[in-house]
């Protein structure tokens, strides 16, 4: 039979063994019911005439279910055929303007039609449920209960019988066919956030929708008495809604986030001699409006000229000898009023974006929990961060997050080598602060480490936790409310924050910060305090202060030192009082004057002798494990490793009374590894300010091919790096006496 064929092929794409059966009528037929309990058959030597359906989402019991298929069904129960069949076609449309190959299946019921959308990738609930309230919007004869919720998300696959009789059935395509477009040639999760955003823009611009409650119509009157200009009303109905904000200004009800690239671009465009001075304006005011910006947030930049150049027709306006006058903060706050309402009306307007819902742009579900967790920390304040262990814990955090970007994962392995490398401390350290943030909720150990084996305890963030009976317990943040998400600006300046928080380059730049050599002298609390300093110009003391969480005093004390070593200046407000700016002085060179410059290199270094001597001593156990006779024959440990060779396949150095002999072996490991070219790449990486990571640690021997013909009396520097021992810049030339005594070959 046809239709059991096709059942049988496609559920060879099912994930699941397993099937949910419909429930037996007492009249011997079929109930529209699926029960869980008792309910799930096994695939193999099922009924084929019973009915069935599949799961549309995978890993329904946990908290980020994907849906491995998007199916919408078109009833023609609450609409007539007709409707059933022009609805099917306009999400048909819809789906293939995105990318999305849609299979329209015939549900067997009389006039029914299903329509599959396959994803191998995984659409995210959040997604679905956006598809499923417009779609719900657009076609009266979609039923929205199986995509409502993952855990009941059921439909019956094509080939599947009909409680009534029939069999679902393809309708333009083939078994096969059907199969691919569902399975291996199926869209990406990011063609579903498009189509998300295409019928929310539809469904916007239905002349039967109603205004939000509360909000005014669209062509009533707004700031001032006036009504929105026809270059802003005729963008359509609003897609957005309008809210007021603590102030009582207009502001879109969407989540806060920081201005994008292209948006701080055009703050910062100074005006030209044949520009229109109030045309710049309205670009800049709808970006802060579509970022959830409030009216007051927005003037703050306005009224700062060096991070809003192009406003500048809001702070001065020209006389007739072409001269400009400055104008009163009055007159300033007057004009942004009309230009923050006109913003707010257009952006309400402009088609919806993954933005609106608190995720970046084409951000993964790995891109999104480390966003979520970065605004997690800001919103567990401050003072969080400032206690005595707070820096470690936040510097473990964040290269935690790094690491789950780099893997595409958010579980982790975290070995604690590694994690204090980027974090610019100690594994010791490292490991406590792996315990502290475990105990106070913001991770979870998913998988214990395994010695033998060599593998260190996998990381993932925890969603609740137990709390402890101890006075420095505090508890991690979960849950950040949707109005405000968290961020503390409370004691921020009004200037935008580029980078964006949470993605991979501020990651990056905050552990290269977090590993100058120069805080294992100031300490990791100054850290903080001028990395404060760079993400916000121009800071007065009580502003950083609010910023980091330290008392007045402390402040000061970590201002004073840095200022001693030139790591940041002061300057003068025009009411008088003193601000700091970072210099451009690298850290290097304030470690060298403290002395501690190398630190991290050198330690870097020692920790992947450490791993490597490790990775040996594991094979060794596992070769003493084996019986004896089964034990293959190796090298003396002394053995020179070739290529090809397995440098774990030499015995594990002992000494005379046959104990293994450790020091020896990191003494031949470090040979192996040629530690002295990993310490001349980890020393170019700290003096460069590039992050310092194990695993990228390589012993590349410095080029000769520029090495000058007169080597006899000259060595010439690689140009690529300076010199590892005497800091050359790129291509100079040392003297022949100066490159013996440093070593130079």
């Amino acid at each position: 039979m046809q239709a059991h064929r096709t059942l049988r092929r496609f559920l060879a794409l099912y994930w699941d063994r397993t099937v949910r059966a419909a429930a037996a009528s007492p009249a011997g037929g079929w109930l529209n019911s699926y029960p869980a309990q008792g309910g799930y058959v096994p695939i193999a030597g099922m009924d084929l005439d019973r009915p069935v359906a599949v799961h549309l989402a995978r890993g329904r019991s946990k908290s980020r279910p994907r849906f491995w298929a998007v199916v919408l069904d078109h009833d023609a129960k609450k609409a007539t055929a007709a409707q059933v069949a022009a609805d099917a076609a306009l999400m048909a449309q819809a789906a293939e303007a995105e990318g999305i190959a849609p299979v329209p299946v015939a549900s067997g019921s009389p006039g029914g039609m299903h329509v599959w959308m396959g994803c191998a990738e995984g659409v995210p609930h959040a997604v679905v449920q956006r598809i499923n309230r417009a779609a719900a919007r657009l076609c009266p004869s979609l039923d929205a209960v199986p995509l409502s919720n993952p855990t009941d998300a059921l439909i019956r696959p094509p080939g599947a019988a009909h409680r009534s009789g029939g069999y679902s059935s393809l309708v333009a395509h083939t078994a096969d066919q059907a199969v691919n477009l569902l399975g291996p040639a199926s869209a990406p999760a990011r063609a579903f956030e498009t189509l998300a955003v295409r019928l929310e823009a539809m469904a916007a611009a239905l002349k039967t929708e109603e205004p939000a409650a509360g909000a005014p119509k669209a062509t009533g009157t707004g700031h001032g008495g006036h009504e929105v200009p026809p270059s802003i009303s005729q963008r359509g109905p609003r897609v957005r809604r309008i809210i007021q904000d603590p102030d009582g200004c207009p502001a879109l009800d969407v989540p806060w986030r920081p201005l994008g690239a292209r948006a701080v671009k055009g703050l910062r465009r100074a005006p030209g001699r044949g520009d229109d001075h109030s045309a710049l304006k309205h670009a800049p005011a709808r970006s802060m409006a579509l970022a959830g910006w409030t009216r007051a947030e927005g003037l703050a930049v306005v009224r700062d000229p060096e991070s809003s150049p192009s406003m500048e027709y809001l702070r001065s306006e020209r006389l007739a000898d072409g001269r400009r006058r400055r104008r009163t903060e009055e007159e300033t706050a007057r004009l942004w009023d009309r230009v923050w309402w006109l913003a707010v009306e257009d952006a309400a307007r402009m088609p919806r974006r993954p933005e609106d819902d608190g995720r970046a742009a084409g951000a993964d579900e790995v891109q999104q929990a480390v966003s979520e967790l970065h605004e997690r920390m800001r919103a567990a304040g401050p003072r969080r961060w400032a206690r005595e262990s707070g820096p470690a814990d936040a510097a473990i955090l964040s290269a935690l997050a790094l690491l789950m970007l780099l893997s595409g994962s958010v579980d982790v392995s975290a070995p604690v080598h590694r994690l204090g490398i980027l974090a610019g401390y100690t594994k010791q350290t490292a490991s406590l602060a792996l315990w502290r943030l475990i105990r106070d909720g913001w991770i979870t150990v998913s998988a214990e480490a395994e010695r033998r084996a060599g593998k260190a305890r996998r990381i993932t963030l925890a969603t609740g936790h137990d709390c402890p009976e101890d006075r420095h317990h505090r508890c991690a943040v979960y849950h950040v409310s949707p109005v405000h998400t968290g961020s503390d600006r409370s004691g921020t300046p009004a200037r935008p924050r580029p980078p964006v928080p949470g993605s991979l380059l501020y990651l990056r730049a905050l552990l290269t910060h977090q590993q100058a050599d120069v805080w294992h002298d100031l300490g990791h609390h100054a850290a903080r305090t001028l990395w404060a300093i760079q993400q916000g110009q121009g800071r007065t003391a009580p502003e950083i202060a609010a910023e980091t969480g330290y008392s007045p005093r402390t402040t000061l004390r970590h201002l004073h030192r840095l200022t001693q070593l030139q790591l940041c200046t002061t300057g003068r407000t025009r009411r008088g009082l003193t601000t700091y700016r970072s210099t451009d002085r690298s850290m290097h060179e304030a470690a060298r004057e403290t002395g501690s410059a190398g630190r991290m290199a050198a330690m870097a270094v020692v920790y992947r002798v450490r791993q490597e001597t490790r990775a040996w001593w594991v094979a060794e156990v596992a070769h003493r494990t084996l019986p004896y006779r089964q034990r293959p024959r190796r090298a003396a440990a002394d053995q020179a490793v070739i290529p090809g060779m397995d440098p774990r396949g030499r015995a594990y150095p002992r000494d005379e009374l046959g104990r293994p002999d450790h020091i020896r072996a990191q003494h031949i490991e470090a040979q192996r590894i040629n530690a002295p070219a990993l310490l001349d790449h980890a020393h170019q990486l700290t003096r460069t300010g590039q992050l310092l990571d194990l695993p990228y640690l390589t012993p590349a021997e410095p080029s000769r091919a520029h090495t000058s013909p007169r080597a006899g009396r000259r060595a010439a520097i690689p140009t690529r790096y300076r010199c590892t021992y005497c800091h050359a810049e790129p291509g100079a030339r040392q003297a022949e006496e100066q490159a013996e005594e440093h070593g130079h070959p």
